[in-house]
């Protein structure tokens, strides 16, 4: 044939020669052969054996691949028609082409996207067709087997090694206490400071009293503190202890000292529990705030917990960034506080938080933070789909539930969807452990918005629904639903409220066996009681009249019988009113308007003072206008004025306020967390990650059948790697390591092998919650020693990296997939330029390796490896029917 006669006249004149010294014109090559072709256009022919990407050849524009795209029904097109590369016999070459094209497609969507002015419905018609595209190509690539290479979609790695998840360990560690060194005296150690340590071991609780008035004239050093408690402990034949660590600050300035910071250090052991609680006489209220806080171009959160509220003085025990990973949002919904004063919040996260990787664009995160504001553990939702959550709340035995919206299914086997928004509820218990989930979506949207814990571990959700939900009648417009569960998350009881007119959801208690439920009606405010059990509705309807609400917006209720309602009395008013009503007699104790005129944007009570949030707009010295938010104190009884505090958070966002009604002082001046120290123990994966039972990935080991690895109840990285091992057999290893309370897994294929993970169908994405990406690792080859045999190196691998999902939801993140497609396609063309017996790239590989020889200079390993290349490109050339 043609080309082989080309070639066989370029042999014969030495081009192909290992001895020939001359260089090639490689565009003879590259023209099949023709020397006439550089006079001119590339003829047909000529086209038809060019790469798709040659510069010579017709090339589209992406505006118009862009449009074929969307108009396409599929993405990857098997024929190359007559176009570039259609007339290539290698079926390496064919492949690689067809999967150029194709991400081309996808390459070619992105940018559209990333083009100003794009309309909101165009970029949701692009990114549906990416997403379809996605899977498509990635599934074409999966399925292509090239003939002495290896083609994959992910990365090539040498091993498999997962992010490293937190474990708890027995220690707690304080913030610092003081700059200094060990002879430094903190601030917070003076004065009167005292509180009460239980130990528990064996069932068995002692209480030790801790005044360190009793240490004398001794300094308070952290070390003499640390010796003093540590004393305490062991004459009482505990081996708990407390210590004083030093850790260093680095520079500030170069060529600066380093800062020295002293800090408690508490260990225990798994036999003893150890409790710390206030003293009578060294408690006072604080008041945490949890919004929306720019950090670095992005809205995140800050948490803070103001002390102090009753004085004069500002005081803030702490104040943390609660912010998700690069390129992510972090917004905090709802706080509240528990028994121990301890802080729970819940935040809508689009990228990882403290390890909680969400599964889908936007996930629920549940946060513990302990009374000094460090964090206790996280815990996700869990869901594949976009979820938020609403509302949070805290039981007497520590059950936490979390209601919101997800749109899709969650990741649980039981969950079921309807159209548009489905209601959720989740129920952990107090280390933030699943108890249970429910999601049953309706025919319409609904979402849950309210949502409270009985004393026995039951849960009450209110929200609103488009249409009938969980089997109660459907009133008409948006109707209002109550649903009660029991215990383990069975639903005990479903009802409607409202009107055939659109109505919402107001609030909920709990009080006096009863959930009392308020919502908006078209002529007012509205609450009914209904019995706990049975869901019968006790008493009639009350109008809320004498609160003289035309909507309720927040609530709020305290322990001893007040609600507090705030909303509207006009339609369409500012909701700034406050009212606190007896829940027994529904007598009015007070009513309060704002005192900025904005609405009330958070609520909360607790002891005997209520707070809540609004704005206020503040004249900045650089002129202009800026709003921040504000939290006005009220005493319960008679609302009047205890306190106005400013908040560091956005007035443009969310805000969660909660108040504690008793802290104790001296431990938070000690750095020492109130309530029981708790260490997050769970080694269960479910519970220090986002994975659920059910999750899978797929194990493909030398480019066997995909084997899947199904995450089990009470899975635990130990458990994972021994699964891991019975699938791998000889051929790798699997690997739980551990190390300073971080665990990971390792999986690494045992010389001459190769493991390829892969993320499979389904809501859930389980490599990304293990901190694993797909990617198949092959061990590098091992060098040569004196007396030893080398392994032979692997046959060549392509790695595209090719995106799994992609985003194109603004500009920004248009450009960033449209990067990431570059990307790909650079890797193919430097894969095909390996592995093509195209006679250039032959020509090519040659060259490259007498270049390499010549730098090697007489070097053993330099002309081995020119060898070894010299013979690719003659397998090559024998693979298109060339004799050499």
């Amino acid at each position: 044939m043609a080309i082989n006669a080309n070639i066989a006249s370029l042999l014969n004149s030495g081009a192909f020669s290992s001895a020939s010294t001359g260089s090639l014109d490689l565009s003879v090559l590259a023209n099949g052969g023709s020397t006439a072709a550089r006079s001119g256009p590339p003829t047909k022919t000529q086209i038809a054996r060019m790469a798709p990407w040659d510069s010579r050849a017709p090339q589209p524009t992406l505006s118009k691949v862009a449009a074929d795209a969307l108009r396409d029904t599929r993405l990857v097109n098997t024929s190359l028609g007559t176009g570039p590369g259609s007339a290539v016999r290698d079926d390496n070459d064919r492949d690689l082409f067809i999967i150029h094209n194709s991400v081309q497609k996808l390459q070619a969507l992105a940018d559209a996207a990333a083009k100003d002015g794009v309309s909101a419905d165009t970029r949701k018609r692009i990114q549906e067709r990416i997403n379809r595209g996605l899977a498509e190509v990635n599934a074409h690539i999966a399925a292509t087997k090239l003939e002495g290479a290896y083609l994959i979609g992910g990365r090539r790695l040498n091993r498999h090694e997962s992010e490293g998840i937190q474990r708890g360990l027995l220690q707690y560690d304080t913030k610092p206490l003081v700059n200094g060194d060990m002879l430094a005296i903190p601030q917070g150690f003076l004065g009167d400071r005292r509180f009460n340590l239980k130990v528990t071991k064996n069932g068995v609780t002692t209480n030790i009293d801790i005044n360190l008035a009793d240490m004398g004239t001794t300094d308070r050093t952290v070390g003499n503190v640390a010796s003093f408690v540590s004393n305490k402990l062991e004459a009482a034949g505990f081996e708990s202890r407390f210590e004083r660590v030093q850790t260093k600050l680095a520079p500030t300035t170069k060529g600066g000292t380093e800062t020295l910071q002293q800090r408690l250090r508490i260990t225990t052991t798994a036999s003893e529990t150890l409790t710390f609680e206030a003293v009578a006489g060294d408690s006072q209220p604080a008041l945490y705030v949890a919004g929306g806080k720019t950090i670095d171009g992005a809205m995140q959160s800050v948490v803070s917990k103001l002390t102090g509220l009753n004085g004069t003085d500002e005081l803030s025990s702490f104040s943390a960034d609660l912010a998700a990973a690069k390129g992510g949002t972090a917004g905090v919904r709802a706080s509240v506080v528990g028994p121990d004063g301890s802080l729970y919040v819940i935040a809508d996260a689009t990228a990882k938080v403290n390890g909680q990787t969400p599964k889908g664009k936007s996930d629920v995160i549940l946060m513990k933070y302990d009374t000094t504001g460090q964090v206790s553990w996280t815990r996700s939702l869990g869901s594949a789909a976009p979820a938020q959550g609403f509302s949070l709340a805290i039981g007497a035995d520590g059950t936490l539930a979390v209601a919101g919206a997800v749109d899709g299914r969650a990741d649980t086997l039981t969950s079921t969807t309807g159209n548009g928004l489905d209601s959720f509820v989740a129920a952990f218990d107090a280390e933030g452990r699943d108890k249970w989930y429910f999601q049953q979506g309706a025919t319409g949207s609904d979402s849950a918005t309210q949502v409270k814990v009985g004393d026995d571990g039951s849960v009450y959700v209110m929200g609103t629904t488009t249409a009938s939900y969980g089997g109660a009648a459907t009133l008409g417009g948006k109707d209002v639903y109550l649903q009660a569960f029991d215990a383990t998350g069975t639903i005990r009881f479903t009802q409607s409220l409202g009107t055939a007119n659109d109505d919402s959801p107001g609030g909920l208690v709990l009080a006096n066996g009863q959930a009392l439920a308020v919502w908006n009606e078209t002529g007012g405010a509205r609450m009914q009681a209904f019995d706990q059990v049975t869901g019968t509705a006790i008493g009639s309807v009350n109008n809320l009249g004498s609160a003289n609400l035309n909507a309720v917006t927040q609530l709020a209720a305290d322990s001893s019988g007040r609600m507090f309602l705030a909303g509207r009395e006009t339609a369409g008013g500012v909701a700034n009113k406050l009212v606190a009503l007896e829940i027994s007699s529904g007598n009015v104790l007070f009513t309060k308007q704002s005192t900025t005129g904005e609405a009330i944007r958070a609520l909360t009570a607790a002891g005997d003072q209520v707070a809540y949030a609004t704005n206020t707009i503040t004249i900045p010295t650089t002129g202009g206008t800026t709003r921040e938010t504000t939290i006005v104190g009220l005493d319960a009884d008679t609302g009047s004025q205890n306190f106005s505090r400013a908040a560091n958070q956005a007035a443009d966002a969310p805000v969660a306020i909660a108040l504690a009604a008793n802290v104790s002082e001296s431990l938070d001046s000690l750095g020492i967390p109130q309530g029981q120290l708790r260490f997050g123990m769970s080694d269960e994966l479910t519970d220090r990650t986002g994975l659920r039972a059910g999750d899978q990935f797929a194990v493909i080991v030398n480019g066997g059948a995909e084997k899947k690895i199904t995450i089990s109840d009470g899975e635990t990285m130990r458990t994972l790697a021994a699964k891991l091992n019975r699938v791998l057999m000889r051929d790798g290893t699997a690997e739980a390591r551990s190390l300073r309370g971080v665990e990971s897994l390792v999986i690494t294929p045992k010389p001459g092998d190769r493991i390829e993970l892969k993320a499979v169908g389904g809501v859930a994405d389980a490599l990304k919650q293990l901190g694993l990406e797909p990617g198949v690792a092959v061990p590098r080859p091992a060098k040569a020693t004196g007396g030893t045999k080398s392994v032979s190196d692997p046959p060549p691998i392509i790695a595209l990296e090719m995106p799994i999902t992609g985003d194109v939801s603004d500009k920004t993140k248009a450009k960033a997939l449209l990067d990431s497609f570059d990307g790909v396609l650079r890797r193919l063309r430097i894969g095909y330029r390996e592995i093509s017996t195209d006679p250039t790239q032959v020509e090519l590989r040659k060259q490259n390796a007498a270049n390499a020889a010549k730098k090697a200079a007489g070097s053993g390993s330099g002309v081995a490896y020119y060898n070894k290349q010299t013979a690719l490109g003659q397998d090559a050339l024998r693979r298109l029917g060339v004799s050499v």
